[in-house]
């Protein structure tokens, strides 16, 4: 009989712990909003006289003394689960987000080297990849926005699809018609910054592209960014080379547009490749064949993966000087990081970052 009579106990202190974990639920879910309007406020998370004012109001709903301390005790735990809960919210708020958004992104390695930028220059930031489905795309900055995002990068195939969205592009993005770069704040601002990471790797692997006669394959985004450079920067001649060069001469109509299967690199001072052909993992394709690189002077693949594409094969065959798109990628990063932080890095952290990861592709 006691036996019935103290499960019978323990079945409505059951009952009560359950109601207790829903109301306590409640609760955090209040604590939350409280820590989001501290976050905007600065105000601080402990709230003395207020936490006073809580205990005080429980304690004169107790009406046994017996029971007091006990209740004071779990509601002192209440308070300080409250504030921990409260400064981990507010702390992961104060940390600066940043994204890359396009449709297929498991293989970028964007969020490493945005990493190691933040590690070299302590800034307390993360940086994540977004998958986002085409329908996405005219609310993406909005949502992204309210969940505390500062700037984004943008990849295929949405560099232009963004631009509607935005209140206001830059001089050089307008120009190329293509956005990679947003910061997200009062507005929505574009910016591309391919056309300066392509020319700090020019830099980088020393050519100049002044008087010189330059060849670009593809005709997508890629090329418009650095078939602009090229252009900016004194090149004598550009050359469109593409599968479909009527349709590449009504996006660049003041160049020369050619076939790519009829095209030759001799005479060419610098030939880059701004398609994907032959990235990974389709890696056993070139946009031309050897044969078509022969009398190239120096060779750019925007390609970084894999670290030598069989382009860039067949010009080391051919003992023609090359590089890949990796010093482009860190580049163009650390110009997105200069537009969202409004700082200017030097180009040595561009050249750190480039070297750690040009050991770990190589490796």
């Amino acid at each position: 009989m006691e036996n019935k009579s103290l499960e019978t106990i323990r079945k409505e202190i059951d009952k009560i712990d359950r109601e207790l974990a829903v109301l306590i639920q409640k609760r955090m879910d209040l604590v939350s909003k409280v820590a989001e309007f501290k976050a905007q406020t600065g105000k601080d998370v402990l709230d003395k006289s207020r936490e006073e004012q809580v205990i005080q109001n429980v304690l004169s709903m107790v009406r046994s003394q017996e029971y007091k301390d006990s209740v004071q005790t779990i509601f002192d735990h209440i308070m300080q689960c409250s504030r921990e809960y409260q400064k981990k919210r507010i702390g992961r708020q104060k940390k600066e987000r940043y994204a890359l958004i396009g449709e297929k992104l498991s293989h970028s390695i964007s969020p490493q080297i945005h990493k190691e930028l933040f590690e070299r220059t302590e800034k307390d930031a993360s940086y994540q990849t977004i998958e986002v489905p085409k329908a996405e795309i005219p609310g993406i900055l909005n949502r992204l926005k309210n969940e505390g995002y500062k700037g984004i990068n943008v990849t295929i195939p949405y560099k232009t699809e963004i631009m509607p969205y935005l209140n206001k592009v830059s001089d050089i993005a307008a120009r190329i018609g293509a956005v990679n770069t947003v910061k997200i704040g009062e507005l929505f601002e574009g910016h591309n910054t391919d056309y300066y990471g392509f020319g700090k790797a020019l830099d980088f692997h020393g050519f100049d592209c002044k008087n010189k006669v330059c060849a670009v394959l593809g005709s997508g985004g890629a090329t418009k960014a650095v078939a602009a450079y090229l252009e900016d920067n004194g090149a004598a001649k550009i050359t469109i080379v593409s599968r479909d060069p009527q349709a590449a001469s009504l996006k660049f109509s003041e160049l020369e547009c050619l076939k790519i299967n009829i095209f030759s690199a001799s005479g060419y001072d610098l030939i880059v490749n701004a398609t994907p052909v032959g990235m990974y993992p389709k890696t056993d394709f070139s946009p031309l064949d050897k044969e078509q690189l022969k009398g190239a002077s120096f060779v750019m693949d925007l390609i970084y993966n894999p670290a030598e594409t069989l382009l860039l094969k067949y010009a080391k065959e051919l003992s023609i000087p090359c590089a890949n798109g990796l010093y482009m990628l860190v580049a163009q990063a650390v110009c997105s990081e200069e537009i969202w932080q409004g700082v200017t890095y030097g180009q040595d952290i561009i050249n750190e970052i480039y070297e750690v990861f040009k050991k770990q592709i190589l490796s």
